[in-house]
């Protein structure tokens, strides 16, 4: 397979700095240029810039004008969630492979509107999902084995150990948006919005199903930037599958000490013969000495949350010591975007392509109803 190149839309602080670095370091790809819509502020355009700088490419302004470019085979999509899916829609209208960040749009509507687009272009399509890391992979394999007989009920775990706890509030309980409109703030996100996406479109992937209602919560229970903005930190959604399966999903963000390593990241699947239950962090080594724990430094005033590695590393935030991992947890990404190049140079679609995401999409909107009206939802 040729090397293809990648445009990349959106720049440094979004999950672009791992998506970028991936298909840089793959032989079967590398960056062309980097690039946004014009409507984007001058923090953005910065941050844009500033990744076309590091790898050495030209950064356009203008959607039209850079799919234009003839070099161009695949864009890697991390534009601002308010413009996501009216983006994508060119991209795939533009006939370009197209590796998406996560969620695919603000609300399930524009997400289905993308589909439709992708699936008229008939371009290959894969959403950044936790589907390929090696943990996830055994869950799906232990259903798929049958060992634990009919598959009963799966729940998922995905909570981002980052930024300082403890500086939320006691406002009581949360008054949820039924349709929230913003997404992108410097100092926070919709947590289940942005997190839940994982452990939902890993329950959906282990039922092999799309339910048909959901009950769900948020809350904010740990950031004041969170409260601030009214943007949920956590979120948990219950749901019913046509074919019997319950699976229920925790998505949020915790403070950095509440987790030896970067947070709760796990599945637990429960069939009628048996339960099993799979980690990010197992198997591992715990180490526990007399030596000065790592601390967390002054937040970076860009990233007071700690989201991006190149803000992480600017602060100088040290790697936890407690948890060692005999796995490589920095190869999620990487293993992603391996995957993905995997199915185009192998013909294959990808596990978590555009129109299997869509289901996760229309879960977190049907969830936000339920978390506003208290009551069930249809999805």
């Amino acid at each position: 397979m040729k090397s293809l190149g990648v445009l990349c839309i959106g720049g440094l602080q979004t999950h672009q700095e791992n998506h970028a670095a991936g298909f840089n370091a793959d032989s079967r790809s590398h960056i062309v240029a980097v690039a946004d819509v014009a409507e984007i502020d001058d923090r953005r355009r910065d941050l844009n810039v500033r990744l076309a700088a590091q790898y050495d490419v030209p950064y356009i302004e203008g959607i039209e004008e850079a799919l234009a470019l003839p070099e161009v085979d695949i864009v890697s999509m991390c534009a601002d969630v308010e413009f996501r899916h009216n983006v994508a829609i060119a991209c795939a209208r533009a006939g370009k492979i197209l590796f998406l960040d996560k969620p695919l749009a603000s609300k399930a509507v524009l997400a289905e509107s993308m589909v439709e687009a992708v699936a008229e272009s008939g371009v290959v399509s894969q959403m950044y999902s936790f589907v390929n890391t090696p943990w996830a992979k055994a869950a799906k394999e232990c259903v798929d084995s049958g060992r634990l007989g009919r598959l009963l009920s799966v729940h998922a775990d995905i909570l981002f150990a980052k930024g300082p706890g403890g500086t939320a509030g006691n406002n009581g309980p949360r008054i949820e948006t039924d349709e929230p409109e913003q997404f992108t703030f410097v100092e926070s996100k919709r947590e289940f919005f942005d997190l839940g996406v994982y452990p939902i479109g890993l329950c959906l992937w282990l039922a092999a199903d799309v339910p048909v209602e959901v009950s769900a919560v948020t809350g904010n229970y740990f950031f004041e930037q969170h409260e601030r903005n009214d943007t949920e930190d956590f979120g948990a959604v219950s749901m019913s599958f046509n074919n019997g399966v319950v699976a229920t999903a925790v998505g949020g963000r915790i403070g950095w000490n509440s987790h030896p390593a970067g947070g709760p990241h796990r599945i637990t699947v429960v069939g009628e013969q048996g339960t099993e239950r799979f980690d990010a962090w197992e198997p591992r080594i715990e180490i526990y000495s007399t030596a000065e724990p790592p601390k967390l430094p002054e937040p970076h005033p860009q990233d007071p949350m700690g989201m991006w590695r190149s803000t992480q590393q600017a602060a100088g935030i040290p790697k936890k010591t407690t948890y060692v991992p005999l796995a490589d947890e920095t190869r999620w990404y990487p293993d992603d975007i391996e995957a993905f190049l995997d199915c185009l140079e192998q013909g294959r679609e990808p596990v978590m392509s555009a129109a299997r995401a869509l289901g996760p999409s229309k879960v977190i909107s049907a969830a936000y109803r339920s978390a506003a009206s208290g009551k069930p939802e249809f999805v």
